[in-house]
């Protein structure tokens, strides 16, 4: 099932303007959405390695939970993540997974997919 990365300031704002709600790690879409909700497992996005002219652990451009680097013997800090001897600069955020109402992941269909992701794409503006 495909997986979604929000960032944290992005969900700061849907929150401030009461466009989603939060309950525990569920975030709550609005009707438009379908009755699915997200569940939220603290990641980053990896944005560029810093200090380095090579990305020695090909880090760059992917989403890693928060779980995931600790398995890697990452260190996170804010808006860093230390592995090795690197740097990389991230943006917080969530893997945001699509659930159901009994808090199953969802399997969507085209038109499923279709609405969420129109949806995630609204409420950006």
């Amino acid at each position: 099932m495909p997986r979604i990365f929000v960032s944290q300031a992005l969900v700061d704002t849907w929150l401030a303007a009461n466009r989603v709600r939060l309950d525990g790690d569920l975030l709550r879409l609005p009707v438009e959405a379908g009755p699915v909700s997200l569940y939220l497992n603290p990641a980053v996005h990896v944005e560029r390695v810093d200090g380095h002219d090579v990305d020695p652990h090909s880090l760059v451009g992917s989403v890693r939970s928060s779980q995931e680097l600790t398995q890697m013997g990452a260190e996170l800090y804010d808006t860093s993540v230390i592995l090795g001897d690197c740097a990389y600069s991230v943006l917080p955020g969530f893997l945001a997974i699509p659930v159901g109402e009994g808090g199953g992941e969802v399997a969507f269909d085209g038109p499923a997919w279709t609405r969420l992701t129109t949806t995630l794409a609204a409420m950006q503006g």
